[in-house]
């Protein structure tokens, strides 16, 4: 696959949807830039944050980062803060009814935060600067690749070195090794607009980026090197803990 890296190329992407950022947010892929192995919190925030509170915060070791965009590493074990519909705490929020989880900000749910670990060997992920989705590269537990996992997100914004800020956009797309594109959650992609979280407006914007996405894959965008579905983590990272959420 041959490789291009055009972090600022694409003007007219655009977020569906504003998210309460604090104040001094910049971009990823501007400085200053964090050092191999340094700690950085993920934060997903909703669409409704302002009304309900909360977000996934999942803390993730330094890979690479620099003008082209970050690269990091969450690893099994880790401890992460996750988000469950208030009224049933107990289920996974993808098996709650639709019609409760996709309503408008003025009727959603609260949401509980619990704390919770990373299962498995762990996961790479690639955040190029200035576009709206992660890559996620995925191993078996003997290191074999299984293949890409495009999150589509909000184009990803950073507070000092540590805190990392996007928002899901629900649908995403599993690549395999050799190039066969699924596409993942189209039924929830559907009822946040059936149910009046998002409008159709929004949906085709993530459309257009979805069709961004698989565009950079074609063009082998460097996100989607080779050279990612091979890494392995340095073993003298320590698993983040409880104090990692929290700081």
């Amino acid at each position: 696959m041959h490789e291009h890296e055009s972090p600022r190329e694409h003007s007219a992407v655009r977020d569906p949807f504003p998210i309460t950022l604090p104040a001094g947010t910049r971009p990823v892929g501007e400085g200053p830039f964090a050092a191999p192995g340094d700690l950085v919190r993920w934060r997903f925030r909703r669409l409704d944050f302002d009304a309900v509170g909360g977000e996934v915060v999942q803390p993730m070791r330094v890979v690479r980062d620099d003008p082209r965009g970050m690269v990091l590493w969450l690893a099994g074990g880790t401890a992460t803060a996750d988000l469950r519909v208030r009224g049933f705490e107990d289920l996974n929020p993808h098996e709650v009814d639709h019609a409760v989880r996709f309503v408008p900000v003025d009727r959603a749910p609260g949401r509980v935060p619990i704390l919770r670990r990373w299962h498995g060997r762990g996961v790479l992920r690639i955040v190029p600067a200035g576009m709206p989705f992660s890559v996620w590269v995925f191993r078996t537990a003997e290191g074999r690749f299984r293949g890409w996992y495009v999150n589509l997100e909000h184009r990803h914004r950073r507070l000092g070195i540590a805190d990392l800020f996007t928002s899901d956009h629900i649908l995403d797309l599993v690549i395999d090794p050799d190039g066969t594109v699924r596409r993942k959650d189209d039924d929830e992609l559907a009822s946040a607009v059936r149910y009046g979280m998002w409008t159709e407006e929004i949906a085709q914007v993530v459309e257009e980026h979805a069709r961004l996405a698989l565009a950079e894959f074609a063009a082998g965008h460097w996100a989607f090197s080779e050279e990612w579905t091979r890494w392995d983590p340095d073993p003298a990272w320590p698993v983040p803990g409880p104090e990692a959420v929290a700081g």
